[in-house]
């Protein structure tokens, strides 16, 4: 594997795509460890897209509609790093298949 430099500046707020091209959400936040002189990049946080779940998780968080108990929970995931190609950093996407090393196992039933 080999060592790059990502321009973060131009990762935040870009919308990712599945590898069919639909559109899943934005990255929120870059998740980064040191390690030496460098940092170490191990989780994008994909947020939601569209302005009206931000706007509608600002709004629940109102203390009246709070106790109300009315939804409106904005939702992020974390996901490794390894699972975006950022070939184009213009166009982030998912790369095609997760790489077995980073699926977690699923839990007999």
């Amino acid at each position: 594997m080999t060592i790059r430099e990502v321009p973060l500046e131009q990762l935040l707020g870009r919308v990712v795509r599945t590898a069919a091209g639909r559109p899943v959400g934005c990255i929120e936040e870059v998740r980064v460890r040191p390690d030496g002189n460098d940092y170490v990049v191990d989780e994008f946080v994909i947020g939601e897209l569209g302005f009206l779940a931000k706007l509608s998780a600002m709004v629940a968080q109102l203390p009246t509609l709070k106790a109300l108990g009315l939804p409106g929970r904005y939702r992020t995931r974390a996901i490794p790093w390894s699972w975006l190609d950022l070939s184009d950093f213009e166009r982030p996407r998912f790369r095609s298949a997760v790489p077995d090393e980073d699926r977690k196992p699923s839990s007999p039933a």
